[in-house]
């Protein structure tokens, strides 16, 4: 009995969890080696960023801070850059690595892939990702389950 309450909530996230990471596994295809997407136990968003194969910054996220339609192509930059909604300023913590400091932002940008040079398409992804996972979020804050409960629902 004890087993199965410790078991439950595990399942729940890990199925959050796989419901993302298709996207995510794409973004990795396109990003890869310079940036790594992935999501922690909290359902944040991490983002390690590499350089010549060691890891200099880390960017962690929570979804729900993020605004999809904000997601943009900098060519001064050349990167994509990822905003936080106006009512969430500083939602982004970024943490260099050989600074050794931590910095929260309201904007961060990456390295564009190399195969998607106006970005664009990438874009779509990542707007793609975290709409789905607020939508998800959403429907855990309101008590909407995943999936039936039930084995034999009707």
């Amino acid at each position: 009995m004890h087993r199965t309450s410790l078991l439950a909530p595990a399942l729940v996230l890990s199925c959050i969890t796989a419901a993302q990471t298709p996207a995510l596994d794409e973004l990795n295809e396109r990003f890869s080696p310079t940036v790594k997407f992935h999501a922690d136990k909290h359902r944040r968003l991490v983002l390690d960023i590499h350089d010549q194969g060691e890891r200099i910054r880390q960017d962690l996220m929570d979804p729900m801070d993020l605004d999809p339609q904000a997601i943009t192509f900098s060519a001064e930059e050349d990167g994509l850059v990822l905003k936080c909604r106006e009512d969430r300023a500083q939602c982004i913590s970024k943490e260099i690595f050989k600074l050794d400091v931590v910095r929260l932002t309201s904007r961060v940008t990456i390295p564009k892939p190399a195969a998607d040079p106006d970005g664009q398409a990438t874009i779509g992804l990542l707007r793609g990702w975290l709409e789905a996972a607020q939508a998800e979020a959403e429907r855990t804050v309101n008590g909407t389950p995943p999936g039936p409960l039930r084995k034999n629902s009707r």
